[in-house]
């Protein structure tokens, strides 16, 4: 089965064209890499959780997005 997508968002996009640049991986790796996760529920340590709701993180993530 193949799959076809493409990401319309261009600040999104290049979030994802950077990551996968970051990673040594393709946009595709990436892509699907966070789609599997979902799929097998990834469960998430307390570390990781609270790392990806810190405040710098989440500053980050707006600033890669444009948001104030």
């Amino acid at each position: 089965m193949d799959f076809h997508y493409e990401i319309e968002n261009p600040k999104l996009k290049k979030m994802v064209e950077d990551k996968a640049k970051e990673l040594g991986m393709t946009v595709d790796e990436v892509v699907w890499g966070y789609i599997n996760r979902g799929l097998m529920e990834d469960n998430f340590s307390e570390e990781s959780c609270k790392r990806l709701h810190s405040e710098e993180f989440l500053k980050m993530v707006d600033e890669a997005l444009g948001l104030d």
